[in-house]
């Protein structure tokens, strides 16, 4: 739990202290709020949920941000990130405890900690030119804001225009990909054959 809360002070916490910070300036100069989210934030990111729901909690509080800021002129833009080269692999190496029920995966638990880093990686330079050239785009009317001025949703990154797609024909792809892609039917295999030894005794 105290990585739990540690990843909600830094994820959740900062973002809201940083915006309450600013808020004032913001007004004055009518800005643009820029919050990092995550294809995490839609998609089942296996043995991440605390960071899914983080950044689940970023684009709800940025979504209702944009509509309270927006009578005083300032802008919010949600940057969707998908794999981007950085340091979160390489932050914290994580250990599941020796209770776990994954231990049965541990094999897969430790694939998965650098998967963001080794998956239609995209490098950090570029997605820091395509995350300012669309946030310096001009205000454009609601329903052609995404392709003809600065988008309140920006998708980029490694798999964002698959994880987009999966998520506008349904909740259900997203699931069916995520549950193959993380590879849980090994643990599911795994807990059948644990279960037929036990019948066998």
């Amino acid at each position: 739990m105290d990585d739990v809360r540690q990843t909600f002070e830094t994820n959740v916490f900062g973002v809201f202290a940083m915006c309450q910070a600013f808020s004032d300036q913001l007004i004055a100069a009518q800005g643009l709020i820029i919050n990092i989210a995550s294809l995490a934030a839609v998609s089942p990111y296996i043995f991440g949920s605390i960071y899914c729901s983080s950044k689940g909690a970023v684009t709800s509080y940025s979504r209702t941000l944009r509509q309270e800021l927006r009578p005083f002129g300032v802008r919010v833009m949600v940057a969707m990130t998908g794999t981007v080269r950085s340091n979160i692999a390489s932050h914290t190496h994580r250990e599941l405890p020796a209770d776990s029920l994954y231990q049965r995966v541990k094999d897969v638990f430790e694939w998965r900690l650098t998967y963001s880093q080794n998956n239609a990686t995209m490098g950090t330079e570029e997605y820091a030119r395509k995350l300012v050239k669309k946030a310096l785009k001009p205000e454009a009317a609601l329903l052609l804001r995404s392709w003809f001025g600065r988008p309140d949703w920006f998708w980029c990154g490694g798999l964002a225009p698959l994880v987009w797609l999966g998520n506008s024909i349904g909740e259900w792809m997203m699931d069916f990909v995520a549950y193959r892609k993380f590879r849980l039917p090994e643990l599911e295999r795994t807990l059948k054959q644990e279960a037929a030894q036990k019948k066998l005794r």
